[in-house]
C-alpha cells in the first residue's frame, strides 16, 4: 500500500457547457458525476487521502456528497481559485505534511479505474513524475485564425494527455514556487514540473478514461459506468465495481 499518496480533485470550474446545472453533481446512474470519481479514488488501497477542490458555492453540497457516499479518505473540501492550476495549488496547499506523492485527477473523469491509478502511482516511483495519455492517432494539424492549415505534426510524438498525473510532492513543490504567479498560463499539471525544468514521463492511459465535457460525453461515461457495474456505497448498501 502506497499509504504516503494524497490525490487532489479540482472540480472548481464553470461548466458552462451543462448551463445551470453544475457538471459534477449532475446524476450519472442516479449518482453524482463527482460521487463516482471520488468512488474509485476511495476504493483504491494506493490513495491514503482526498483534498476535494469546490468553488464557494458548492462547498456545503460537497461535504454533504462525502459524507452520503462515504469518501473517508477526504479532508474538508477547500476553495478552488480563478483557473485550474490555482485551484490545484491550493489543494496542494492543503495536503498533510506525511503526503510524499500527488497524485492529480480530473473530478469529472469519473471512469477511472483503480489499475490505472495504481499503475501511474508505480511509475511515479520510478520516474518522479508521470502523466496518463494516449499516443495520437489522427493527423493533428495546426491553423490560424482563419482556420487556414499552417503545420501538420508529427503524430508519432503527440500524446493526447489524461489524468490521474502523479509527482513527487518536493518537485511540485519547487515547480509551483518557480511558476509564482503566472499559474493561468498552464493547460494541465505536468506543464508546472515542465516550464521548472523537470522531466515528466507519459505512460499508457485508458481510452474509456474520458472527461465529461458535454452532454454527449455524459451518455457514454454513464454506459461505460452501467457496463462495469459501478456503484457505490449508498446509506450501507455497496456493490463494488470490477477492475
Amino acid at each position: 500500500m502506497h499509504s504516503e499518496v494524497a490525490a487532489i480533485i479540482p472540480a472548481a470550474g464553470a461548466g458552462r457547457r451543462f448551463g445551470r446545472a453544475h457538471k459534477p453533481f449532475i446524476a450519472i446512474d442516479g449518482v453524482p458525476l463527482l460521487a463516482h470519481t471520488l468512488g474509485a479514488l476511495q476504493r483504491s488501497p494506493s490513495i491514503r487521502w482526498i483534498v476535494l477542490v469546490v468553488r464557494s458555492e458548492d462547498r456545503a453540497k460537497a461535504s454533504a456528497l462525502l459524507r452520503r457516499y462515504r469518501i473517508t479518505k477526504a479532508l474538508a473540501p477547500c476553495l478552488g481559485g480563478p483557473s485550474r492550476a490555482e485551484s490545484v495549488a491550493r489543494g496542494f496547499a492543503a495536503l498533510p505534511k506525511e503526503a510524499q506523492w500527488v497524485l492529480i485527477h480530473d473530478g469529472a473523469r469519473p471512469c477511472v479505474r483503480s489499475r490505472l491509478i495504481t499503475q501511474a502511482i508505480q511509475a511515479a516511483r520510478r520516474y518522479g513524475a508521470v502523466a496518463c495519455g494516449l499516443p495520437a492517432a489522427l493527423t493533428v494539424k495546426a491553423v490560424d485564425q482563419h482556420q487556414e492549415v499552417r503545420l501538420t505534426l508529427d503524430r508519432e510524438h503527440l500524446w493526447f494527455v489524461q489524468t490521474p498525473q502523479v509527482f513527487r510532492r518536493d518537485w511540485f513543490t519547487q515547480a509551483l514556487a518557480r511558476a509564482d504567479h503566472a499559474l493561468d498560463q498552464f493547460p494541465d499539471d505536468a506543464a508546472i514540473l515542465e516550464s521548472a525544468g523537470f522531466p515528466v514521463r507519459m505512460i499508457s492511459g485508458d481510452p474509456l478514461n474520458l472527461k465529461v465535457t458535454t452532454k454527449e460525453d455524459l451518455l457514454l461515461a454513464e454506459t461505460i459506468l452501467c457496463v462495469r457495474g459501478s456503484r457505490l456505497k449508498v446509506q450501507g448498501k455497496s456493490l463494488e465495481p470490477r477492475t
